[in-house]
């Protein structure tokens, strides 16, 4: 049996950074991921006079009221959505300078108009191009703890805020106008808030409470990354394997982990347990799929992981159309264009809009093709997984996957040898 363990989650280091920020005294994280977004993470928090102690995958926070400020400086935070959204909301705690947070071009790209009507309701002083970054943000005086919501774009707004309410002076109440995007994202928040000690009132996702109190510090270790599994899970059908995950199993309160579960009509079965899980999953080619024909899927509750569906997607007979996928176009490319462009160079049909994708059937071509991956991590991982099984892809960039999987090469090349 094969086996392999996942890196840890992108995710939630980045959420534990931010929250063992604003902790009383020292927080420890252990199993915290080394990789383009958690180093930018850490170089942020310690421009603004957080200490940050890493030693290899451990890091050490202290944080004191006193020592949170800065002298009028900007943070370039590369292309990270993460360290944009979170910082942003956090860096309101400053009373005495103003700080500006910029970006990659790409980064800049990609519309904030959510979390912004949340900051002018708090009444935030701040300048920013129309509802783009880059923002400045100035000292201000928090007037309100009651907001109204529009959570239709990304989850990540939310988190912010929802990570700074606690030591607001009030707290914070926030009603949500219209439905919330990507709700397993907001629990894995809420998981991670009440392991620093805070609780959040949660009324079906309309209504959120959170009282003013302090982040406890604690000794804690970040969980492996869920997004990660559905590649390997993608591998594992592709080829025919029985794959140990090691390091992730059935507590994981990250959603994505229910990628396995989508992933039953190419016949592959998973066994967990509190620790590890067990991938088993017959060829491809000696799976009948035709009653899976014309198949429809909505991928709402785990948006990143709908990309390796897509690529499984090219082997189901018909058409396949996954839909509600509306927060695609707002990552690190336009990942519905971007996947609807590459998959059509190996002669894929396929038809995209704003919030869905059709995929027709993938017919063998021998010619190789170059899949331009647009900087975009996830998108290198996608086509990268499906290379080991056609052979004739060559994926350019293909070091954008530092981002989130630094060792992504290597585990596929391992798996390839097993």
């Amino acid at each position: 049996m094969k086996t392999l363990k996942l890196p840890w989650s992108k995710s939630i280091t980045n959420r534990d950074f931010v929250l063992a920020s604003l902790t009383s005294w020292q927080t420890i994280l252990e199993w915290i991921l080394l990789s383009d977004d958690t180093k930018h993470m850490m170089n942020a928090l310690k421009s603004i006079w957080i200490e940050v102690e890493q030693s290899w995958i451990t890091a050490t926070i202290n944080w004191w009221i006193e020592k949170f400020r800065w002298d009028d400086k900007t943070l370039d935070i590369w292309q990270s959505g993460t360290c944009m959204r979170f910082l942003t909301a956090m860096i309101i705690l400053n009373k005495i300078w103003s700080i500006t947070l910029t970006g990659e071009d790409r980064l800049l790209q990609r519309p904030m108009w959510d979390l912004f009507d949340s900051l002018k309701q708090l009444w935030v002083k701040f300048e920013s191009n129309w509802n783009l970054p880059p923002i400045k943000v100035y000292p201000s005086e928090i007037k309100t703890n009651k907001i109204k919501m529009s959570w239709t774009s990304s989850s990540q707004f939310f988190t912010a805020l929802l990570q700074i309410a606690p030591v607001l002076k009030n707290g914070l109440e926030i009603e949500v106008v219209w439905d919330l995007v990507s709700k397993p994202y907001i629990d894995l928040t809420i998981n991670e808030l009440r392991k620093f000690g805070v609780k959040v009132e949660n009324d079906n996702y309309k209504y959120f409470k959170i009282l003013p109190e302090q982040y406890k510090a604690w000794k804690l270790l970040v969980e492996w990354d869920a997004s990660a599994l559905s590649y390997i899970a993608c591998f594992c059908a592709l080829h025919g394997s029985e794959i140990k995950i090691e390091n992730i199993g059935s507590n994981s309160k990250q959603w994505d982990y229910k990628f396995l579960d989508e992933m039953k009509i190419f016949w592959l079965k998973f066994e967990s347990d509190w620790e590890s899980t067990i991938i088993i999953a017959p060829w491809i080619k000696n799976i009948d799929l035709s009653k899976y024909r014309d198949y429809k899927v909505d991928f709402e509750a785990m948006p990143d992981v709908s990309m390796t569906f897509m690529i499984m997607s090219i082997f189901l007979p018909g058409k396949t159309h996954i839909t509600w996928l509306q927060t695609l176009n707002l990552k690190e490319c336009l990942r519905i264009d971007a996947m609807r462009d590459e998959l059509r160079k190996i002669w894929v049909e396929v038809e995209s809009d704003s919030k869905s994708i059709t995929i027709w059937e993938y017919t063998w071509s021998h010619k190789k093709v170059q899949i331009e991956t647009y900087n975009d991590h996830r998108i290198a991982m996608c086509f990268g997984t499906l290379e080991t099984y056609i052979w004739n892809l060559e994926i350019l960039n293909p070091n954008c996957v530092a981002k989130t999987y630094p060792n992504f090469w290597d585990d596929l090349k391992k798996l390839k040898r097993m």
